[in-house]
Parts: structure tokens; C-alpha cells; sequence
């Protein structure tokens, strides 16, 4: 994880079945289908804990998630990549 999301540790490894922390697990039958539903059920539970997962509270989460949107609005190629995603008064030119 690159920038702060509230759910997951910036600049650590994560600890899911489906990463390379734990290679015995993965299933070649896996889909990104598959992967994707077991992220989001991840970021959507708040008593799934790995390593690499954040251990705080809601309204935590909620500031390190909104943090976040300084983090990639900082950086150069995710603005050049995902303008969309950025509010107005982060967009260049704005």
C-alpha cells in the first residue's frame, strides 16, 4: 500500500491468503474476480485482521482514509493518471 487507506499498512507486506505472504495458499483457479471479492470483503469487515492491516479505530480509519487523497493528488502520475479522481481544487490548473 502506497498511500494511507485506513485499512491497510503504508510500506508493509499483507498477510492474505491471496498475497505472497502465504505462496501455499494461492490457487491458480483464482479469477481476478475472485481476488477482487476478497479484497473488498476485507475492506468492508471490521474484524478481519492480517498483518499489515490497520488496528484502529472508525473514526481513525475514516482520517487516515481521507488522508489519502492528499497523498495521491501529491503525486504526479496518479493526477496524470486519474484526473477524475481528483476534487476540483486538486486538479491542475484549478
Amino acid at each position: 500500500m502506497v498511500t494511507p487507506s485506513g485499512r491497510l499498512e503504508t510500506g508493509c507486506r499483507l498477510c492474505l491468503s491471496m498475497t505472497d505472504f502465504h505462496p501455499e495458499s494461492w490457487n491458480p483457479a483464482w479469477s481476478v474476480d475472485t481476488i477482487l471479492t476478497g479484497l473488498l470483503s476485507f475492506f468492508l469487515s471490521d474484524v478481519e485482521m492480517g498483518y499489515g492491516s490497520v488496528r484502529a479505530s472508525e473514526k481513525e480509519r475514516r482520517a487516515l482514509a481521507e488522508s489519502s487523497w492528499a497523498c495521491n493528488a501529491a503525486d504526479d502520475d496518479f493526477a496524470q493518471l486519474f484526473p477524475e479522481l481528483l476534487r476540483p481544487a486538486e486538479r491542475q490548473g484549478s
